[in-house]
């Protein structure tokens, strides 16, 4: 598949990215075989752009999506994230949280100073297993 370089950057992204907010359970709960072989799939077709965010069930997203990434080539996939909202835990006991259907353990507080988008990339890193 055809990548493009992002800008001006070093970034190259192929025309078709995948878009992880399903993979949080966006509006339907996905369970880890579906989301693996949607996964799967993408990159089979030669999809290597990967888009997720903490947002998309609260870190669902971001987990499914490096899983994927283990034992891949560094450099032949994009991984994308946000920033702004960093995820705390809470009693999510009997809930479930805003359009995603997963538990509510989490929510989301919305931290754009320096400190916070520093704590969000170095947990969603982690969720995802990449450095």
């Amino acid at each position: 598949m055809k990548r493009n370089r992002l800008g001006k950057s070093d970034v190259h992204v192929t025309e078709l990215g995948f878009g992880g907010g399903p993979l949080g359970g966006l509006f339907e709960a996905v369970d880890d075989d579906t989301a693996a072989g949607a996964l799967e799939a993408a990159w089979d077709s030669g999809i290597r752009y990967f888009d997720t965010s903490p947002h998309y069930g609260i870190g669902q997203s971001e987990r499914r999506i490096g899983a994927l990434s283990r034992g891949r080539p560094r450099d032949a996939w994009t991984l994308s994230t946000k920033v702004g909202r960093v995820l705390v835990p809470q009693d999510g006991a009997g809930r479930k949280d805003e359009a995603f259907e997963v538990p509510a353990s989490h929510r989301r507080v919305w931290d754009f100073t320096r400190d916070g988008v520093l704590r969000s990339v170095e947990d969603s890193l982690t969720r995802m297993g990449v450095d």
